[in-house]
């Protein structure tokens, strides 16, 4: 690391740092792991754009105390300067490793569906935290309004789907006020995903990434675990989903549960592809994605 960093680095955080290195769950800004002189560590975070960090920010501490009362813990923001080219943010490190990190009750380990229980469960707590004061987006739980929006996204995708394709993902589009109708809406973290929650051992310390929070279906971040934790393999969803399930207080014999897991993800992946600034490598992936599920 050069000199200039470190001081930049010691500025930011208020104290001399012993080292710094890049956190591998840090996809859209960019994320640090700093461990100052004392040892103690903490995480800094540089946006791309100063609004990014202000929603984070503003989420974040309206969150915190709320999530606390049901066992939830969220980074507390330690400094900040979100003026600065670029905005940054430096937050306190929760103690435990993202899920997919952990040796001992990873995605891959016979652990895992332990995890995948208290995931669940967190995620019903979280679920029922108000985010009336937030001035959220709520387009995931109005489906008529999210079914004219993703219209849009689809007439971006269809020169990079077949003609097969498009025309099941209109069908998607159509099917969705049926499907979700008459539904509540409730808090949902938009990013609920092994990588976003901390672990030590088999027990949860923490949840990371608010920059997605937002008013949905309850079964919008069902749709995004079961989405994320499939991509390590079926033999790993199959064992977790069932506990995830269980941990959550959801039937999986739920009336069209399977068809409303579907379609929101195959809708949050046209709005990814359509709306969001992936990467190439990470556009290739939710692409091949998409179209396996509408092939």
């Amino acid at each position: 690391m050069e000199r200039a960093d470190i001081g930049w680095l010691e500025q930011a955080v208020g104290q001399p740092v012993s080292g710094a290195v890049p956190a591998e769950w840090g996809v859209r800004n960019r994320t640090d792991i700093v461990t100052l002189a004392d040892e103690t560590r903490v995480v800094l975070q540089r946006y791309h754009h100063r609004a990014d960090g202000e929603r984070r920010v503003r989420v974040m501490d309206a969150l915190r105390e709320s999530a606390a009362d049901k066992g939830i813990a969220i980074p507390v923001l330690r400094r900040s300067d979100l003026d600065a080219d670029p905005p940054w943010a430096v937050f306190e490190a929760l103690p435990g490793v993202p899920v997919p990190d952990s040796p001992e009750t990873g995605l891959t380990t016979p652990r895992f569906p332990l995890v995948a229980w208290s995931m669940g469960a967190m995620l019903a707590d979280f679920s029922e935290i108000s985010g009336d004061d937030l001035d959220l987006d709520d387009s995931w739980a109005r489906p008529r309004y999210l079914a004219a929006r993703a219209d849009a996204w689809a007439e971006c995708l269809r020169p990079a789907l077949s003609a097969a394709q498009s025309e099941t993902l209109e069908d998607v589009l159509a099917d969705l006020p049926d499907l979700f109708d008459g539904r509540p809406a409730v808090l949902a973290h938009g990013d609920f995903a092994p990588v976003n929650v901390l672990v030590e051992d088999v027990s949860i310390t923490g949840l990371l990434d608010f920059e997605s929070v937002r008013l949905a279906d309850p079964l919008y971040d069902v749709a995004w675990w079961a989405w994320s934790v499939s991509f390590s393999g079926r033999a790993v969803f199959t064992s977790a989903w069932p506990a995830f399930l269980d941990g959550l207080g959801l039937d999986p014999a739920e009336p069209g549960l399977v068809q409303r897991v579907r379609s929101l993800q195959m809708v949050r992946m046209a709005e990814m592809l359509a709306e969001h600034d992936l990467g190439p490598d990470a556009w290739r992936k939710v692409h091949e994605r998409l179209v396996r599920m509408l092939s």
